[in-house]
């Protein structure tokens, strides 16, 4: 009999985990809260690589260093538009309207910067010009929408 009430007590705990791991789920975070959170992460990373590129001079940047920047800004667009759908209406709304906004000056520094139009320091100042214009859209299409 006595192993029978260890299998007994062993059961209950058994079930009382069980029980108590499928109510974790429901204390995490919603789905607006991920996607919030997401989206957040996203913005970070495209301001710090922003500012990566705006910190480029003619003579360190490297064409390796603004494409890299440059597709991981895109992806990172990306991202936060995968997550916006979670986002409470209004909310979504002001991310949807920063990310079009962005996206459009992204798009522009892109063609700017490789364009091949001319060559040597008119090219260097145009690049830069481009990235800087970059970083000030940022600003402007995501300084409002509050991560803290």
């Amino acid at each position: 009999m006595p192993s029978r009430r260890l299998t007994r007590t062993r059961m209950i705990a058994v079930v009382a985990i069980l029980i108590g791991s499928a109510a974790l789920p429901a204390c995490g975070e919603s789905e607006e809260e991920k996607a919030q959170n997401a989206v957040c992460d996203a913005r970070a990373d495209i301001e710090r690589r922003v500012n990566e590129l705006s910190d480029l001079t003619i003579t360190t940047a490297s064409i390796e260093q603004v494409t890299s920047n440059l597709e991981a800004i895109r992806d990172d667009l990306e991202k936060i538009a995968a997550e916006q759908g979670d986002l409470e209406p209004e909310r979504r709304q002001e991310v949807e309207e920063a990310g079009q906004r962005f996206r459009s000056q992204l798009e522009t520094t892109a063609r700017d910067f490789v364009s091949g139009e001319t060559s040597g320091e008119e090219a260097g100042a145009r690049a830069g010009a481009a990235l800087d214009d970059l970083a000030n859209t940022f600003r402007e299409a995501y300084g409002p929408v509050d991560c803290d």
